[in-house]
């Protein structure tokens, strides 16, 4: 959502000042508390689309940069979250359609946009990179709306112009002491590394410039990582169940050749699972290094399609959808070895549930009941889902957190949460727009697309667990407003930063709007103005406003009335992050008994002005897209 620069003494929106932000923060600590809600808080925030400053704009954001620190201060601090998840963080392969897609990228190698150029002009990287050649980087995107989408071209290509500025420093890096510190990491990284670094790779022709990126990519997800841990923030990262074409190449042998993991339509290469039980089979040594890299790259592990660790499908080329007989059923054999593996990076105190696994499957794609109880694999191991396909039919009830405890879960063991990456955003939801997904039909034998609503599903189980009127329900705010408070009567859950900012925008865009626009899927950035944005889409209703969703909780579960005094700030805060209130600027106070009176005309009209400049722009914008 972009907002206008309005040049006035009056916000578009409250922020909290900061003497509020203070007691803010302790009111969402004790309320946090007394719902429960005091598991992981989980903020889903691909790394590449973290915001960028207009003189520092490379394409691509990074966790390590300070204008990406500036937006974890200001957001940890408004919802409070412990946990930030990046996606799947390899090197994403050319893509010919031009939708550069995290979930098809390399296993083991990290990709080119993990190296922060920024840093590589300061003294702790030798002055690497000069400034002049960071701005030739920033000046070779010129991407249209560059400050709202991601130029993967201009980052991660071999012929783009911040690899082409690595090149020079690369060449200084050569010429530096071996003596240096930089060095000396470099000899290390290499060293511990060399076995998977060493294997021929399409796109990168020189070896040894290669193991330099590398070198930097990891060095910069590191410092990233130490900044979050600093500020009492754990980095989770994803193991994309994949792997990309050269490592498939690299270890042949690995690999169930001509098959595919999962559904045909994902063209994922498939590993060697009828051996891959056997750690010395080189599918299991693959797996291995693979779970072993992420253990060191993060304090937690997300899996991708984490159901394909029990019972995967392995489907031969030719097949077009999931059949019985392609399943491999591994119990929990082969999510022991992942553990085990785990320990061995981490320690044998590691908790175990900082291993958290996606099971948001179809039917068709895997079975987690024996009849309503969950199989034995995952009982005891930490899950994800999302309220997304939330329902109550026939006694049927899934999606949301009552549902899973009337099941017999243990609150421990799964995370609940709006969405993440995969659906459709809460705002199109809420305003009842169709999506399109596959359905297999058996008539032609094939995967077609057919229109899914799910609004209304949720209206029930909303207006059951809430206490709130299902035509009150009906008003795409309140829906929203009440989406975003169901899973916070969960111990731990998380949140998708599309949702957060209340952006329509669907970032894995699905049927037409792919074809007709690839370069913006999974390419949607927040902007510079990054508060702004945020304020204003709660203002709107549709963004996160936590104690909103907290005043919610608590009225449902009686805590106003055993907590009044705590209840009363949730609501004033509540109150405060969606008005508007003049703010005089420090240096503009004055004791002139006429200056009240002209700011606030002066103010009020600039904010009228503003909020049409502002929807006549949300229109033209709508349009477009």
């Amino acid at each position: 959502m972009r907002i206008h620069n309005i040049q006035s003494t009056t916000a578009f929106q409250r922020a909290l000042t900061k003497e509020e932000l203070p007691d803010y923060k302790k009111t969402l600590a004790e309320a946090r508390k007394i719902v429960k809600q005091t598991g992981k808080s989980i903020f889903i925030m691909p790394s590449f689309c973290l915001p960028q400053s207009k003189e520092l704009n490379t394409g691509v954001g990074h966790i390590a940069a300070p204008k990406s620190q500036e937006f974890f201060d200001y957001m940890h601090n408004y919802l409070g979250f412990n946990i930030v998840e990046d996606l799947p963080a390899g090197q994403i392969r050319t893509p010919k359609s031009g939708f550069y897609c995290a979930y098809t990228s390399s296993a083991l190698a990290l990709g080119n946009h993990q190296i922060c150029p920024e840093l590589l002009t300061t003294n702790e990287y030798s002055n690497l990179l000069t400034k002049t050649e960071l701005k030739e980087i920033v000046d070779n995107n010129y991407i249209p709306e560059k400050e709202y989408q991601v130029n993967f071209k201009n980052v991660m290509e071999a012929d783009g112009a911040q690899n082409k500025m690595l090149k020079k420093a690369y060449e200084r890096f050569q010429k530096l002491d071996n003596q240096t510190l930089l060095k000396q990491n470099y000899q290390k990284f290499i060293n511990e590394n060399n076995d998977w670094l060493s294997f021929p790779r399409t796109n990168e022709p020189n070896q040894e410039f290669f193991k330099f990126k590398q070198f930097l990519a990891n060095e910069h997800l590191k410092k990233g990582k130490e900044m979050l841990n600093a500020k009492g923030i754990r980095l989770a990262g994803d193991c994309l169940i994949g792997f990309s074409k050269d490592e498939v190449q690299a270890y042949p042998k690995a690999f169930k050749q001509n098959h595919n993991i999962g559904l045909p339509s994902w063209g994922l290469p498939a590993l060697n699972y009828d051996t891959i039980l056997d750690e010395s089979s080189e599918a299991a040594k693959l797996l291995k290094r693979k779970i072993q890299l992420n253990a060191q790259r993060y304090d937690i592990i997300r899996f991708d399609v984490g159901w394909a660790y029990i019972t995967p499908v392995i489907t031969p080329f030719g097949e077009n959808r999931i059949l019985e007989k392609n399943r491999k059923y591994l119990n929990e054999d082969l999510l022991k070895l992942i553990e085990k593996w785990v320990l061995e990076v981490k320690g044998k105190d590691f908790d175990l549930k900082n291993l958290i696994y996606e099971f948001d499957a179809g039917a068709d794609e895997f079975q987690a009941f024996e009849g309503k109880d969950l199989i034995k694999p995952l009982q005891n191991r930490v899950r994800i889902y999302g309220n997304t396909y939330m329902h109550n039919k026939d006694g049927d009830a899934w999606g949301y957190n009552k549902a899973f405890l009337d099941r017999g879960w243990n609150p421990d063991y799964y995370i609940l949460g709006v969405g993440n990456h995969d659906p459709q955003p809460l705002r199109q939801i809420a305003n009842d727009q169709p999506e399109f997904v596959q359905k297999f039909d058996e008539r032609i034998n094939q995967y077609i697309l057919t229109e899914a609503r799910h609004k209304e599903d949720a209206i029930k189980p909303l207006s059951e667990e809430l206490k709130i009127k299902p035509e009150t329900l009906q008003n795409p705010v309140e829906f929203a407003k009440a989406k975003f408070a169901e899973p916070m009567m969960s111990k731990n859950n998380q949140y998708f930063y599309m949702d957060v900012f209340g952006r329509s925008e669907r970032f894995d865009m699905q049927g037409l709007n792919l074809i007709m626009h690839p370069e913006k899927n999974f390419a949607r950035k927040i902007p510079e103005n990054f508060a702004e944005a945020y304020h204003a889409s709660l203002k709107e209703g549709f963004g996160f406003n936590i104690m909103d969703s907290l005043e919610k909780v608590f009225k449902v579960q009686g805590y106003n009335t055993k907590h009044p005094e705590l209840y009363a700030k949730i609501v004033k805060y509540n109150e405060i992050l969606q008005e508007i209130k003049e703010i005089i600027p420090e240096n503009n106070k004055t004791k002139n008994k006429f200056h009240k009176p002209l700011v606030l005309l002066a103010t009020t009209i600039a904010a009228i002005t503003g909020y049409k400049l502002f929807k006549k722009h949300q229109k033209n914008r709508n349009d477009r897209i």
